[in-house]
């Protein structure tokens, strides 16, 4: 678990049809399922508690529950030991005095009494001799030696951090055609990728909805037409190198619906289905919108009335983003507009399952932000860093060209402004000798600040420049080059484009212009990394009604890298059939940027 996502988890680890009505389970709810014979016990060195289940089964009584128990590390063995027997007994007598109310004569059996610590009806063993009951918890808790819990000569092997799920769930929309998984997956010592994942479907449609299928194995899940109506059910069992834990199932609460048919992804798929290899690689570039910009009245009222709301919901876009995503194929995949939430519990760990690593962080103390991902088999992370601009106006280049601008308002807007540009240094495991750095952005997006842009465009090449520049020093045996990536919210006639294109931007550039009372004067700007736009100039990366245009690039070092291919975007019949973007086929308002690069020789 030496990855980002490992870690993560370690830490806390609609289309409604008409026709059919959705049955809702009663056992919606996660159902664990623990081992006889097993108690877990959860602890870490340090804490004040600790956490123990198990599952008691007396067939005599006909007792099957699952116990769970948070306890004071530093309390008796004798005191925790009477609240299981509290618990237990409580739980039992009640069973039994509902049975006599059924049927006195039948039912003969005695209450459970409350002193079975004491009479050594339940007791803890270590190494099989029993466990003095003035002893603390906490130096058995930190003891590698064998516990055994004995409750009413049923004995409890006590298995220490055993892979354990804290929850799971399934999404509330589901659609044929696209990827499902167990969303909002949180786990303790778990492997993910080690354990077990089953799926099943009922038979609703016949009334059945008791009756499951066992359907699939595996993180994901592609629904077909035949699921169309059914519930899924997953089963999880966790697991870790060593060892293994309880099991759990969910149930989703709604059926499986109808996709939207072909999206436009899946025709440009068609250029994507096989992967590279040797000096060739896929990189990917998307602004996905953010779950907090789309799920608003103004949103909905306003930016995308003509899409429907079911299709505006973050539900439904991210199945559509990550089959677009996953058919791509890519090596290195920058996201901008990612949700903390989507990123944790949907990208992040789909994609980890087809062995991506990613990076993420968010612009400063908003919900979303930025996201680099990046194929495992492929490369390897040597670092990752970011800026927050406006936090760090002293980089060093950048600082030069900030204390000449005298205008005090522009100033203060782009220090409100918490726009940031994210770093990630990967090394090539095909060709040890290439590190790519890698830039993410994405700037400021109102309409008069292109001069607020165009500074934002410069920092971000400023810094991706110093650190390819330590890079080379760290590695002079190496060949370092640069890709930035993003939406820059930028039309090529502006002068981000002649920045990065054409290395130089004069003081009498309009942007410095684009609002009045915020103007810079006697400015321009150079830099030293010479690129092209990898997708060029296409007529749109983002499409509504009320604005279209080319703002999302990647840009590449001309002299350190060819382009193989440019996936073909959309044409116009397809962005304007639903009117525009987002709509039930486009998950966002942008256009994701897709192109095969091959390193030179």
């Amino acid at each position: 678990m030496r990855n980002t996502f490992a870690k993560l988890f370690a830490h806390r680890i609609h289309l409604i049809s008409p026709v059919l009505t959705p049955y809702r389970s009663k056992h919606c709810l996660p159902k664990r399922t623990l081992r006889m014979n097993e108690a877990f016990l959860r602890y870490e060195k340090g804490n004040d508690l600790f956490d123990i289940s198990f599952r008691y089964v007396d067939e005599a009584t006909k007792v099957d529950r699952q116990f769970n128990f948070s306890r004071q590390a530093a309390e008796s063995v004798n005191n925790f030991l009477k609240r299981i027997d509290t618990n237990v007994c409580k739980f039992v007598n009640k069973k039994i005095e509902r049975k006599r109310k059924k049927n006195a004569a039948a039912v003969e059996m005695p209450d459970l009494s409350n002193d079975n610590v004491k009479t050594g009806k339940i007791m803890l063993l270590k190494n099989d001799v029993k466990v003095d009951g003035d002893t603390l918890c906490q130096s058995l808790l930190q003891d590698s030696a064998e516990l055994k819990l004995i409750i009413f000569e049923k004995t409890f092997l006590v298995k220490r951090n055993s892979p354990y799920i804290i929850r799971m769930s399934l999404p509330s929309s589901i659609l044929a055609g696209f990827p499902t998984y167990p969303s909002k997956l949180e786990s303790l010592y778990t492997d993910i990728k080690k354990s077990t994942f089953d799926w099943y479907k009922n038979d609703s449609i016949n009334n059945k909805p008791n009756l499951w299928t066992h359907i699939s194995n595996g993180y994901l899940y592609v629904p077909n037409v035949t699921d169309i109506g059914c519930h899924l059910k997953v089963n999880c069992e966790p697991r870790n190198e060593s060892d293994s834990g309880s099991r759990m199932e969910v149930e989703s609460k709604n059926v499986v619906e109808a996709g939207p048919g072909q999206c436009p992804s899946d025709i440009r798929h068609q250029f994507t289905k096989h992967k590279l290899s040797g000096r060739s690689f896929r990189i990917i570039s998307y602004n996905i919108l953010a779950d907090t910009y789309a799920d608003s009245d103004f949103s909905k009222d306003v930016l995308f009335p003509y899409c429907p709301q079911y299709a505006l919901d973050m539900d439904y876009r991210k199945q559509l983003v990550l089959k677009e995503i996953i058919g791509f194929n890519g090596d290195i995949i920058c996201l901008q507009e990612v949700d903390r939430s989507i990123y944790e519990y949907d990208l992040l760990p789909s994609l980890y399952m087809l062995n991506y690593d990613g990076v993420f962080v968010t612009k400063n103390e908003i919900s979303e932000g930025l996201a680099t991902f990046f194929n495992q088999d492929r490369f390897e992370k040597l670092r990752f860093e970011y800026s927050i601009m406006a936090q760090n106006v002293d980089l060093p280049k950048f600082a030069a060209i900030w204390s000449k601008i005298d205008n005090d308002k522009m100033k203060e807007r782009f220090l409100a402004r918490n726009t940031t540009i994210q770093v990630t240094t990967l090394r090539s495991k095909e060709n040890r000798s290439e590190i790519l750095i890698i830039g993410n952005t994405h700037l400021y997006f109102k309409p008069d600040s292109d001069h607020i842009r165009l500074l934002q465009g410069f920092y971000a090449v400023t810094y991706i420049h110093d650190i390819a520049k330590r890079i080379r020093e760290e590695n002079p045996e190496c060949n370092v080059s640069v890709l930035l990536c993003g939406d820059f919210n930028s039309v090529p006639e502006c002068g981000i484009y002649q920045l990065m294109t054409e290395n130089y931007v004069p003081e009498t550039c309009e942007d410095w212009k684009s609002n009045a009372e915020e103007a810079i004067k006697n400015i321009s700007l150079k830099q030293d990394l010479c690129m092209f736009s990898a997708c060029g100039t296409p007529e749109y990366t983002n499409y509504t009604p009320e604005f279209s245009a080319c703002l999302d690039y990647i840009f590449y070092e001309r002299d350190k890298f060819v382009v193989e291919q440019v996936v073909p975007m959309p044409s116009k019949e397809e962005l304007t059939l639903h009117t525009g973007l987002p709509s039930v086929v486009f998950p966002s308002d942008h256009i994701s940027l897709c192109a095969d690069l091959k390193l030179k020789e």
